[in-house]
């Protein structure tokens, strides 16, 4: 019998030293497969365990900020002031839906809020979702109304759901976004993001707290309706103030140089619609600045929401 059978050995061998051999042979069988069988559950354990700690995430659950740029930044806020009078509120092509104004605007306060400490300014609520391309829409002329009061330090870029109607529209992002002013205070809600990794449904990036919750409440058809503006609770829209058709297609440069030209479809919605937000946010700050609130686009801006400016 061969020594890998495993005999059963002699205790001694001659001269008391082990015989060769010896020390295999006395294992059992059974304890050397069962020694096999743990090594191979340890070495398929490792394999598993580098196998999840390396695999890539099927689908991410973090949203990702992409900063827009300085100068398409600076191009939005430098828009010359004889755009927006050339403009007014004419746009044929893509009529324009106004604010209105709200029920409380008589018997409810205004809404304000601080910022270190200072004075109360009037608060510019915005509450959207990046998915939704009614949105997109809404923020082009919110960016260009908010960049008559203050200055946007952070803004993000996005485009919307490619699943939905209007796909894709060339946008920005609210969501960790800085905006400073000494007239109003932007409070901007990103409920849901752009993203749809599971299929089903949005992340969720941001919550209203009980202040804008009942300001949803109050003016939105629903929590799930996106945009809703309010503009220090004397002037609302729920929807977009036009079509995101007129966007379709182009990127945020493109966008943002056609704004330069009066007589596009493009620059007369998204101008009109700027030009009625600044006469909203003008309404509620005091008329201030001078150069802004009394200027000829915004002006026709008061006449479409019959508001009267102090004399």
């Amino acid at each position: 019998m061969s020594s890998t059978d495993f005999e059963p050995a002699p205790a001694d061998a001659p001269g008391g030293a082990p015989a060769p051999g010896s020390t295999l042979r006395q294992v059992p069988r059974r304890y050397l497969a069962l020694g096999l069988i743990i090594v191979a559950i340890f070495l398929l354990g490792a394999l598993v365990l580098v196998r999840d700690h390396y695999a890539p995430s099927s689908s991410p659950t973090t949203e990702t900020f992409t900063p827009a740029s300085s100068s398409l930044v600076n191009t939005l806020a430098t828009l010359p002031q004889t755009v927006f009078d050339t403009v007014g509120v004419s746009s044929p092509a893509s009529p324009i839906t106004p604010l209105r104004a709200t029920s409380g605007s008589g018997a409810a306060p205004m809404w304000q809020a601080t910022v270190n400490g200072g004075p109360p300014e009037p608060v510019v609520f915005f509450y959207g979702a990046e998915f939704a391309p009614y949105a997109a829409a809404e923020r082009w002329p919110l960016v260009l109304a908010l960049s008559r009061f203050g200055t946007f330090r952070q803004l993000g870029l996005m485009q919307s759901s490619a699943t939905t109607a209007f796909a894709n529209v060339s946008t920005f992002t609210f969501y960790d976004t800085y905006y400073t002013s000494a007239h109003v205070i932007l409070e901007p809600v990103e409920r849901y993001s752009s993203l749809n990794p599971t299929g089903a449904r949005y992340l969720s990036l941001q919550t209203p707290d009980t202040r804008q919750r009942a300001a949803i409440s109050g003016y939105a058809s629903s929590a799930t309706t996106f945009p809703l503006l309010d503009v220090g609770n004397r002037w609302v829209l729920n929807a977009s103030s036009f079509t995101p058709g007129v966007l379709l297609g182009l990127t945020q440069d493109q966008i943002a140089g056609d704004l330069s030209s009066p007589t596009s479809p493009l620059t007369e919605a998204v101008v009109s619609a700027a030009n009625e937000i600044t006469a909203a946010i003008c309404a509620v700050d005091g008329q201030k600045p001078d150069s802004v609130c009394e200027s000829r686009g915004v002006v026709a801006a008061d006449q479409v929401l019959k508001i009267t400016p102090p004399a």
